[in-house]
């Protein structure tokens, strides 16, 4: 059993790592992006800000103590648009032509609602709630590919309910605070691929489960004056245990096992700092930097005492799935400048870098990448506004080797992706 890896990578962005993501047939390695996709705002400055900017009702999905910053009920509902297009090509192929290896648009295509509320209780308390989704990874490559055991097609999605309680201590300062119930899916397929040359669409794997966890979110936002504000918000990390159906399918077809497992997930914790400046009566500048804290994701385990052993594996009767984790802290970093047109647009643009917590693997073949935003708000009334975002994202081309049995692979894989959202903004002004 041999790790993927990626030599030669650089910075960036979009999807920060959910512990399970990348399966290696009876074991799973761990290496994904979080995704952009809380709203249109975010998705036009790069996430810039997104701790102090008060601008934007969304951003209580990063800092609580935003909504304090709401004098009158708000509520803003944000549809963001995914699409991924990551090749594979072959480089070298032990038992064959690297031709073989080459799979194009493995990526796939999705949408992520998302839902914020602002409550005022009185001059100094509000409740705010948010729904949105962090972490999506969906792949679809060949049902006959080669390296099939590793690879399949796979399906990632988490979806957050954070209810939370902000507090303006002084016309400076405010405090908010939060907990989140996090609800996770997890769909995975994979065939045998070159272990099975008579018939590699062969089912080697299946599983299909989903769970829940909890984690707790702080945060402080702090107005030097009417053009300066800064915040700073920590959010804990979290476990989510997946319960589902798991199977396994021996060459012939045969069933080796089947039954109910557990999968455990792991959500980092998450430290931001961001700023807001607003330079002129038309221009300000936003930039965060970002955290994320992976101690929690040390072992990826399932086991069951109907699971047969797999000695190309080294697992033994019982270890359905077991992988060591050596992930690393990452980080990501964000700017952004906008501009007021009039007194009905605002335009916004912006980038970011962002380093993953692990190299790339066959299942999310990228472990750096860089997102370039643009975004505009048409302010329709003093109480509607609108939004739309675009991020287009540049995964830098990466390297990964491994190998299953007596085969070897090594590919490289490059790609895009693009984000779109569309965002409502509406304040009950009395």
């Amino acid at each position: 059993m041999s790790k993927s890896r990626s030599r030669d990578s650089s910075t960036v962005y979009l999807s920060a790592l959910l512990s399970f993501i990348c399966y290696y047939s009876p074991l799973i390695n761990a290496a994904a992006y979080q995704s952009s996709t809380t709203s249109a705002i975010e998705l036009g400055n790069a996430g810039a800000g997104s701790a102090a900017d008060t601008s934007n009702l969304a951003n209580i999905a990063v800092n609580p103590a935003i909504s304090a910053a709401f004098s009158y009920p708000s509520i803003a509902i944000t549809t963001t648009f995914v699409t991924s297009e990551q090749d594979i090509n072959g480089e070298y192929y032990s038992n064959g032509a690297a031709e073989a290896l080459d799979n194009s648009s493995i990526g796939d295509n999705y949408v992520v609602p998302s839902a914020y509320f602002a409550f005022p209780i009185n001059d100094k308390w509000s409740f705010g709630f948010a729904t949105f989704s962090n972490y999506n990874v969906r792949n679809n490559y060949d049902s006959d590919y080669p390296v099939g055991i590793l690879t399949g097609q796979r399906s990632l999605f988490t979806y957050e309910i954070n209810p939370n309680v902000a507090v303006k201590l002084t016309d400076k300062f405010y405090l908010g605070a939060g907990v989140s119930a996090i609800y996770g899916t997890y769909k995975i397929a994979t065939n045998y691929g070159a272990q099975n040359p008579t018939n590699p669409t062969q089912i080697y794997q299946d599983f299909n489960g989903s769970g829940l966890g909890f984690r707790y979110d702080i945060g402080v936002l702090y107005k030097l004056n009417k053009h300066h504000q800064f915040g700073l918000s920590y959010r804990s990390a979290a476990d989510i245990e997946a319960e589902g159906d798991f199977t396994t399918l021996a060459r012939n077809n045969d069933l080796e096992f089947q039954d109910s497992t557990t999968l455990s997930m792991a959500v980092p914790s998450e430290l931001t700092l961001s700023g807001v400046h607003q330079l002129d009566q038309r221009l300000a500048i936003q930039y965060s930097f970002a955290w994320y804290d992976w101690q929690n994701l040390d072992e990826i385990s399932v086991s069951h005492p109907d699971c047969p052993a797999n000695a190309g594996f080294n697992l033994p009767q019982g270890q359905c799935l077991l992988e060591s984790v050596n992930a690393e802290d990452s980080w990501k970093f964000a700017f952004a400048v906008s501009y007021k047109l009039n007194d009905v647009i605002l335009l916004r643009s912006g980038a970011s870098t962002e380093k993953s917590a692990e190299s790339a693997t066959f299942s999310v073949p990228f472990d750096k990448k860089t997102n370039f935003s643009v975004g505009l708000s048409y302010y329709a009334s003093r109480t509607l506004s609108f939004d739309i975002g675009l991020t287009y994202a540049k995964y830098e081309t990466t390297r990964i080797e491994d190998s299953v049995g007596q085969d070897t692979f090594d590919v490289s894989a490059e790609g895009n992706s693009s984000m779109l959202g569309l965002q409502l903004n509406y304040q009950l002004i009395e």
